[in-house]
């Protein structure tokens, strides 16, 4: 339970950067100077500000390392069910993930306990 503040601060960072990359891709698919480009330019500073929160309490290691694997997951999922890039995907690239789901797992259970 003491953890669940932590957990919040991963989350929200994460959906923050998911939305950011989504939003950038729309834009860079689209016309460079439509809404998308405002929102982008909205939004990119807020993953930095977010991600630096996450940092103050899980240090920078630990944070690079379960936020941005996180993100990597989720942006893929979010790129194989959104925008239907199904066939880009190869079975080692998808084992990638899964090994990237068990490092996540390792840094965040098994922490060296600071006393």
């Amino acid at each position: 339970m003491k953890n669940l503040p932590v957990w919040l601060y991963v989350l929200v960072a994460l959906l923050i950067a998911v939305l950011a990359n989504s939003i950038t891709t729309i834009w860079a698919r689209g016309d460079k100077f439509s809404i998308w480009f405002f929102a982008v330019l909205i939004i990119s500073p807020l993953v930095y500000l977010s991600f630096g929160l996450v940092t103050t309490r899980l240090g920078l290691a630990v944070t690079s390392g379960v936020v941005d694997s996180l993100l990597t997951i989720v942006t893929i999922v979010v790129g194989l069910v959104l925008f239907q890039e199904w066939q880009r995907v190869s079975l080692v690239q998808y084992l990638g993930m899964a090994l990237a789901v068990c490092g996540i797992f390792l840094m965040l259970f098994f922490s060296k306990d600071v006393t």
